[in-house]
Formats: C-alpha cells, structure tokens, sequence
C-alpha cells in the first residue's frame, strides 16, 4: 500500500493561499509585457510556485511496514519466558514496567507482549487501542483468594476463608490475635491448592492487625500476613420485622437476631387486618413502629413483598421518607412475589437460571431462588458467589434497600452448621443497617490500600459545607457526583502503611473512618492473581496479531529544488535571449 500525502499536512491551506498570491503577483507583472511567450512564462511560473509549494509541504508516500514487537516486563514475569521472546526475535523491544509507561517508546511497537502479572488498572489507557497479547504466567505459591469481614462488633465471629496455591504439606496456618496470639489454625496435608476456613471471637474494640502465620512442620515462622479488623463497641440494635405470612426463615431470622440481644418487634399476619405480635429483649408496648417518629429509632426494617403491600399508604410514605431522609435500612425478604410481583419501594434487577443452589466460597451449598441478581445504578453487591451476586444492596437518599436471592438458609442450622448460619446473615445485613452518625454515610469499599496508589472513597451527606482531612489534619477534596447529589468522591494517594482515619467535620459534628494501608509485599500471591485477572479481562479481546504501522516516507526534497531553479532560470533567461535574437 503507498499512498500520496504530505509530511506537513496540516499546513495545505495556508500554503496554498501563499501560492495562489505568488502567483498572482507573477501574472500581474507578467501582464504588461505581454509577449509571444506569455502563457508559457506563466506555466513555466507556475511550475516554480508548485515547486516551492512541494519544498514547504514535504509530499511523501503513504507506505505500510510491519513495526517492531516488544516487551513489557511486568512484576513476576519468568526469565524463561523472556528468553522464548529473544530467541524468536532477536530485535524484540524490552521495556520494563515500573508503575509508569514510557508512552513514546511504544510508538514504534506494532505488536506487544506483556509477561508477568500486567500492568496497574489506572494505566489500562495507555495501552488502549494498541495490539496487545498477555501471555499466561504463574501466580506463586500463597494464597490467593481471601474472605473475611473487615468490620466486625464486640462478641461477634470472625470467620475467615482463603484459598491457599500449592502449600506445602506438613505446614500449617494459624490465625493470630495481636501479640502473637494463637486463634485458630489448619494444617496443609498435601500440596495440592486447598480451601480452608477459620473463626475466632473478636473482643475488644478498635482499630487491630491480627495476622495469618504460615508455620512449618517444626512451628517455624515462614511468613505471615496481616488481617485488619475495625471491631465496634457492641450495639443493641432495633429492629421491626413485619411478615405478611408464616416462614420457617423468617422464624430462624427473628431467633438469630434475638440471641444477639437485639430489641426485635415481630408482626406477623394471621389474617385480613389481624396480627401477631413477638418482644424480644423489650417490654410489649403498643405498635407504633410505622409511625415517622417509631421509624426514627429503627436500625433495621425487615419485610416480605406480602407485608409492604398490606400497609396503609402513609405508612408506606413514612418508610420511604425514613429511608431517604433519615438512613434507614430496609431489607426485603425474598419470596416467590418478590421476584414475580411488584417490587416494594425500589426495582432490582434479577436474572433466571436453572440453578436452584449455589456453592459459597468457603465450599458451603446453599439454596437461590434460582434468580442472582444483576449489578446497577447506585448498587453494592454484598455478598458474591464466583461471579453470581446473591445479595446486594440499592442506595436511596441516605439510606439503602437491600435484598438477597437466597433461600432456606435455615437448613444450615439444621445440619448443624449455626456458626456458618450466623456469619452469613451477619455478612448479609451488616451493609444495610442504619449509619451511626445521621449527617454523613460511608460507603465500605473491598479495594485494598497500597502507598503511592490511588485511593476513592464514597460517602453520603446532605450537609454542603464541610470539610475531609486525613489524619495529620490535612485537606482532602472532594467531587459532588453530577447525578446523585447526596453522594461524594474523594480520591488521595496514601503516603505510608498502617491505620489512618479520614475525618468529616461540619459544625460541630464529627464522623471518622478508618482504613488501613497495606505494605507493597502484604498478599503478594493475592495482589498478583487479582491483577492478572483484570489484565486478562481487559487485553482478552485484543487480537494477538501485530496491526501495520503507516510510515510518511518524503520524496527528496532535491528534486523539486533542480525543478525550482530550472524554472527560474529560464524565466531569467528567456527575455535575454528574447532580446538578443
């Protein structure tokens, strides 16, 4: 392919007009002298005008050539791999990735290898448009999946799952309070990738580190890893159930709710306008939950489908209010109308699937009304299952809707497995639950912290003057979101490891929250699997040909300038000669 272009392209009109003047002012001097040779001086001048025109322009041929392949080294990358590269092509291209691309380098590449674990997300556009082939690497011995809640209160579980790649057998895992504290622990048996779990009670409240200590067959320390827990002051909450008819969940709920103290109003539904009423924790009193001000002491609203469409209109409108104005939680309890009928105060988007159980992470089975849910506008997905959402949550105002596909959970409980029962309704509704503070709602996030990389963090506040500072009293901006105006963004790199609190001050009101910044060698095998995979899923549709490159090749300027002179020379000579003869 070779086409006619210019390399000074972008210049054509204002050359073009500098030419026509040229020769313009040629014609007009030429005009009184009006000789034989008139019309062929003003050809011969306007082979001189285009001649210069080529000179300024630069005309070249448009030609496609096969650029050079090259390399980006990336963390993990195999020596082995490289040397495949060299041996199949000699003049391959290494550039070596350290959190930074030299974008100018890539311009002569057509075709690029990336080996090791990739490059970081925030540098995807970059690469963008490019032709570019990951090739397969091994992520190291070490665990690479992990599943914990980071957020936990005084007395409750902390149930931990991992999946740990190619242990070595006779080794063993120990979950590790402060101080080296031994919690719980599991031993590898054979070397082959093993899914484990482990529990302890957390106690105390604040901001800890506890750890994962991998030991060897004789307890010596091989690695470890740090777990941080943010453990709040224990809580008893209010929570109102309301069920339009009988369920054996419903039932297990409200007793699992109970056992933890919480101060829990049942209403169940006998028949049309007749109710039953359950205490627990809390002297009978009568029903006012529904009420603006009944509502304004909720910590959590639970209800069916059924139960939203028995109420009264204002007492729907009080929910609704609750919810938007006061950051109310309300989680609906999946039944079959539910997902066949109209959905109470806010639409979730469900798709079908001949699945009827799902597995967990931790390996447990669980029934789904075979439905999972799918993300959107204003949603947090709260609890996953590969890449099934089984439970999430849908912001509305300051307060949240939340729902899950599951269902008969309570047979967990009777096989015998009320831990597992617990941890999961804990994972479930923990989200959903009324914010402490009424001015300002912080949104949890699974990103994990590395310094000198950016972190967003999301929360919710109607107040317009305020302000965000980081633990040294430091000023953070933040970007109102254009389409939800309750809701803020603030982005910030993190300069060192360890516990930090973001502070939200209006007036005299104070909210914190704390994070935590992991060391850059924290969860290695965990931080590679998990940037191979958004690797993998963003250069997977790349095509693992090198595209042709189009090179400008110029025509020697040379010979527009013998044309030049010629020209001029003859214009110069042909009235000497004229005159001579």
């Amino acid at each position: 392919m070779s086409e006619l272009t210019f390399v000074h392209s972008a210049y054509w009109i204002p050359g073009l007009i500098a030419a026509v003047i040229l020769l313009a002012v040629f014609v007009v001097k030429e005009w009184p002298r009006k000789s034989g040779n008139f019309l062929l001086r003003i050809a011969v001048g306007l082979v001189a005008v285009l001649a210069l025109l080529a000179i300024a322009l630069k005309p070249a041929h448009l030609t496609s050539v096969r650029g050079k392949q090259g390399v980006l080294l990336t963390s993990g990358y195999q020596e082995a791999q490289l040397d495949s590269l060299r041996a199949t092509n000699p003049e391959l291209k290494e550039l070596a990735y350290q959190d930074y691309i030299n974008h100018k380098e890539l311009d002569s590449i057509s075709q690029l290898f990336i080996l090791g674990s990739g490059v970081k997300p925030y540098d995807f556009w970059q690469l963008d448009g490019r032709t570019v082939k990951l090739l397969k690497t091994e992520i190291p011995n070490g665990i690479n999946q992990l599943s914990y809640s980071k957020i936990r209160s005084e007395g409750e579980d902390l149930n931990l799952t991992a999946r740990y790649l190619k242990p070595k057998s006779g080794n063993q895992i120990v979950l590790q309070a402060p101080g080296n504290l031994a919690l719980d622990s599991v031993a590898f048996s054979a070397a082959t990738d093993t899914l484990f779990s482990l529990q302890a009670k957390v106690k105390a409240p604040g901001d800890f580190v506890y750890t994962l200590a991998e030991k060897d067959s004789l307890g010596t320390l091989v690695n470890k890893q740090p777990l941080p827990i943010h453990i709040n002051p224990e809580k008893q909450l209010q929570v109102v159930m309301l069920s339009a008819f009988p369920s054996f969940e419903f039932k297990y709920l409200k007793n699992y709710l109970a056992e933890l103290n919480h101060q829990v109003l049942v209403r169940s539904q006998l028949t049309q306008g007749r109710f039953k009423y359950e205490y627990f924790n809390q002297e009978r009193k009568p029903f006012n939950a529904l009420t603006t001000c009944g509502l304004n002491d909720l910590d959590l609203l639970i209800l069916d489908a059924g139960a939203w469409q028995s109420l009264l209109r204002n007492e729907q409108n009080s929910i609704k209010d609750a919810i938007t104005q006061e950051g109310l939680g309300v989680f609906l309890m999946p039944s079959e109308e539910l997902f066949y009928g109209s959905q109470p105060l806010i639409d979730f988007d469900f798709t079908r699937t001949v699945q009827t159980e799902v597995e967990l992470q931790d390996g447990i089975v669980v029934s789904t009304f075979g439905y999972y849910l799918n993300p959107a506008t204003n949603f947090n997905a709260t609890l996953k299952a590969a890449n099934q959402i089984l439970a999430g949550q849908r912001f509305l105002g300051f307060g949240s809707v939340s729902t899950t596909v599951l269902s008969n959970t309570y047979a967990l409980q009777l096989k015998g497995n009320q831990e597992r029962y617990k941890s999961l309704w804990s994972d479930i509704l923990k989200n959903v639950l009324k914010p402490e503070s009424d001015m300002v709602f912080w949104e949890e996030t699974e990103q994990i912290v590395r310094p000198n990389e950016p972190y967003t963090i999301k929360f919710r506040t109607a107040v317009s003057e305020f302000t965000l500072t980081d633990t040294d009293g430091n000023s953070i901006p933040v970007i109102q979101d254009p389409d939800i105006p309750e809701l803020w963004l603030a982005t910030f790199y993190p300069e060192e490891t360890g516990w930090f609190t973001l502070r939200f001050s209006a007036g005299d009101t104070i909210s914190e929250y704390a994070y935590y910044v992991f060391a850059e060698e924290d969860w290695s095998t965990k931080k590679a699997s998990e940037l191979l995979k958004v690797n993998q899923d963003f250069f997977k549709n790349t095509d693992a040909e090198g595209n042709e490159i189009l090179v400008k090749r110029p025509i020697n300027p040379l010979y527009f300038f013998v044309l030049f002179v010629l020209a001029m020379g003859y214009l110069w000579l042909e009235p000497k000669l004229r005159v001579k003869f």
